[in-house]
């Protein structure tokens, strides 16, 4: 079968299983994802490139898939954080993607104003490449 049907076959597919195993980021970021058959809800760890985390801690993750459609979050609380991604998973010639807007908050310690709880939230764009 060429790669593109397969491909295909896979965005067809949709839900949580399409989205089981291990993902990395172009900042070193790896995480691994588990789901059970035909079920939405996602489960993992994922292991940070970036910050102040020690390469080698894990952290719990928890999400839900629905079509290629996903989000999920990881609890950063050793570090006083906790981080959220959503996206969608992309099956095209560059390969198996998950095309996502993150999220990191932080605790508001005082908020004299929006200016101090937006401050606390950091935002951005990632993109995770299947790499098993």
């Amino acid at each position: 079968m060429a790669i593109e049907a397969q491909l295909r076959g896979l965005q067809a597919q949709g839900g949580a299983a399409t989205l089981v195993g291990r993902w990395q980021n172009r900042l070193g970021s790896v995480m691994e994802l588990e789901a059970e058959p035909g079920a939405q809800a996602l489960r993992g760890t994922f292991r940070s490139g970036v910050g102040s985390p020690h390469p080698d801690r894990v952290y719990a993750l928890a999400g839900y898939a629905i079509g290629d459609a996903f989000a999920f979050a990881v609890d950063f609380s050793p570090h006083g954080s906790v981080g959220a991604w959503s996206g969608h998973h992309v099956a095209d010639e560059r390969g198996e993607r998950l095309v996502s807007l993150w999220h990191l908050a932080r605790p508001v310690q005082s908020a004299a104003g929006d200016g101090d709880v937006w401050g606390a939230i950091l935002a951005g764009a990632d993109e995770f490449h299947r790499i098993g």
